[in-house]
């Protein structure tokens, strides 16, 4: 019999190598190594600026050769003591409650209208999904054009039907529910998609029930297909919610750039104008640093209400 070589290593399952890592505490960690490239790009993308605007939150707005110095929270307290700050406060939270009820309902009626059976249903489906597939720059320059005041096709209607047709983008409150309006052109089609999944989520058992029970369509809706479309609207409302308030940047400065007379300033636009055009690049830092904490708070209640639907 041949003595075993002192310093072998053992490789049987879970007994650890000498000059390694144990196969159980490998696997362990296998998962966790694939999640570290992620983990890397979002490190540098995301959490590197995040933590860099909150520390330019706590300096001042000169700018010179020897830098900035250290302020506190001056920049907060003049943000707070504003009148802008509560009114861009005021446009982006009607803003973002009309982003979230109308997707919602839009987004509906077209997951109502694609979820029956009949034909031509692809043909409504590839409609319905192409305004999430167009570019937000694109969108806002094709309803820019559309809203034009002397050849806008919407003027031209509008007056065609109406008799008089509104400035669209240059008076308030126009130019708010226009904003708005494209925005939810825009969204609409993502809450499609997921209340549609709800709808296919719903067992049609329910439905012959109710209809045994003599419930009609109308009847089907509010007692059958609501309840069972709950939790889904509630998760599509709150990431509408977060998105319009604190991303809704793109649509509102192509069209409007938070004009006319500030009507469509929301805090996001006001912050990047406290950056680019004022040049107070820590007055900026601290409105983006209050938008963050703001959309951290609905992202918690997401995440509440996630965990307790898994329970």
């Amino acid at each position: 019999m041949h003595k075993a070589v002192p310093g072998a290593m053992e490789l049987s399952h879970g007994r650890a190598w000498k000059f390694g890592l144990s196969w159980s505490r490998r696997e362990k960690l296998t998962p966790f190594l694939f999640l570290l490239p992620c983990a890397i790009a979002l490190a540098v993308v995301y959490f590197y600026p995040i933590l860099e605007a909150i520390r330019a939150s706590f300096e001042s707005n000169e700018l010179s050769s020897n830098g900035t110095n250290f302020v506190g929270f001056r920049n907060y307290s003049q943000i707070i003591s504003s009148d802008y700050f509560y009114r861009a406060l005021f446009i982006s939270a009607i803003y973002t409650a009309g982003n979230v009820i109308l997707v919602w309902v839009f987004g509906l009626a077209g997951a109502l209208l694609v979820h029956g059976d009949f034909t031509g249903r692809w043909f409504f489906r590839c409609v319905l999904i192409l305004p999430w597939a167009v570019p937000y720059v694109a969108t806002a320059l094709i309803w820019s054009w559309m809203f034009n005041y002397e050849f806008g096709v919407l003027r031209y209607l509008t007056a065609a039907v109406a008799g008089t047709a509104p400035d669209f983008l240059n008076r308030n409150p126009y130019a708010l529910m226009s904003v708005t309006g494209v925005s939810v052109w825009k969204g609409f089609p993502f809450g499609m998609v997921m209340l549609l999944a709800g709808l296919q989520s719903i067992p049609k058992e329910q439905y012959e029930a109710a209809f045994v029970d003599g419930a009609g369509p109308i009847s089907q809706f509010f007692h059958v297909t609501l309840p069972g479309l709950k939790t889904i609207s509630i998760f599509l409302m709150l990431l509408v919610g977060i998105w319009s308030f604190g991303r809704a940047f793109t649509i509102v400065y192509v069209l409007t750039a938070g004009g006319p007379a500030r009507g469509t300033e929301t805090v996001v636009i006001q912050a990047y104008h406290e950056v680019f055009r004022y040049f107070h690049p820590g007055t900026g830092a601290a409105l983006a640093t209050i938008i963050l904490g703001i959309c951290l708070v609905f992202s918690a209640i997401y995440l509440a209400i996630l965990y307790r639907s898994e329970e």
